[in-house]
């Protein structure tokens, strides 16, 4: 240290004591972590504590309130005065207080932030913030679909990415992605338009489930189960029934004016003829079978019924012949 500098500074009182070594400032050697700094979200009443960084590094929108928030606090609480510079190198030797360091833990209660929206609805993105699941409930589609529009809302992408590609695959009844999730959800988008679009047209969240193979066909007092994919297989009819929209496929019931004996048989033609064959031998023996009148409109109804299925012309010709053949046993 040069001599002439050293005396004015012993004349003056201020003598610089720091090691000249030493950069690290107090407010770095006291920081705060504050990603597990506990937050109060009050959803309408109800008050969830969370940690800040499970709702900032999933959430855009408390991702900016939060940042914004903290930042200008920092900021204001931070700004040097007069006063503290001229009694800097005094408080050298002082305890480090919360005032001194904007950093340092606050001694008060946890930050509250409120939301006027559903806590059911928010309970099911939380536990997909704190572990990664997306889950929404099959059972309450009304709960499903506010919980779908507040993840817009709160701009939640990474759940709202994954349900568009779960539907997308849904819709096109493939077993896997034909890409990856981000490129799926573009795809939807693109198809469906804006979130809430979907859930108006019934596309969300009906289609983020998968499809019941069953569809019950009710025919006066009786109902007959057969498998879409069969019919959709073996039947134009059907096969239009359940594709006009994406989410027809998800159709659980058809009702017929058909006779339904007509209807069991022409059911059974597409899934098992034999069942089928059985089931007109056994009707042709009742009493009423032996009317041949009766034989023969029960026959020309059951043509009818075939060819309003429009089935595949060689799968059609197969069951004529069965037919003409059990009508003349």
């Amino acid at each position: 240290m040069d001599y002439c500098n050293f005396k004015r500074r012993r004349l003056s009182g201020r003598e610089d004591t720091t090691p000249a070594s030493s950069s690290v400032s107090p407010s770095n050697r006291f920081r705060y972590d504050t990603s597990t700094e506990p937050i109060i979200i009050d959803v309408s009443g109800t008050k969830f504590k969370v940690a800040r960084d499970t709702i900032i590094n999933n959430t855009t929108y408390f991702e900016s309130l939060l940042s914004d928030r903290w930042n200008q606090d920092a900021l204001s609480s931070s700004e040097p005065t007069e006063s503290s510079q001229e009694n800097t190198s005094n408080n050298d030797s002082k305890q480090p207080s919360d005032q001194d360091f904007p950093d340092f833990p606050p001694s008060s209660s946890p930050q509250v932030l409120f939301i006027d929206h559903d806590p059911a609805a928010f309970e099911i993105l939380l536990t997909h913030m704190r572990t990664g699941l997306v889950h929404l409930p099959p059972s309450d589609p009304y709960l499903a679909k506010k919980a779908l529009l507040l993840a817009e809302y709160l701009g939640i992408q990474a759940f709202l990415t994954t349900v568009k590609a779960i539907t997308m695959k849904n819709i096109s009844r493939r077993g896997d992605y034909l890409g990856d999730e981000t490129s799926e959800a573009v795809q939807f988008d693109a198809r469906f338009g804006s979130l809430r679009s979907a859930v108006d047209r019934g596309i969300l969240p009906t289609c983020f489930f998968p499809p019941k193979d069953v569809l019950a066909i009710r025919v006066a007092d009786r109902t007959f189960h057969a498998s879409k994919a069969v019919l959709m297989a073996k039947s134009g009819y059907f096969g239009r029934y359940l594709t006009s929209n994406p989410e027809d496929y998800w159709k659980e019931e058809y009702l017929s004016g058909e006779n339904p004996d007509v209807m069991e048989v022409a059911i059974q033609m597409m899934s098992s003829p034999n069942s089928a064959f059985t089931t007109m031998t056994e009707k042709f023996h009742s009493v009423s079978g032996q009317n041949v009148k009766f034989r023969h409109f029960y026959v020309q109804a059951i043509l009818t019924w075939l060819d309003k299925l429009q089935l595949p012309v060689d799968f059609r010709d197969n069951c004529v012949q069965t037919i003409t053949h059990t009508f003349n046993a």
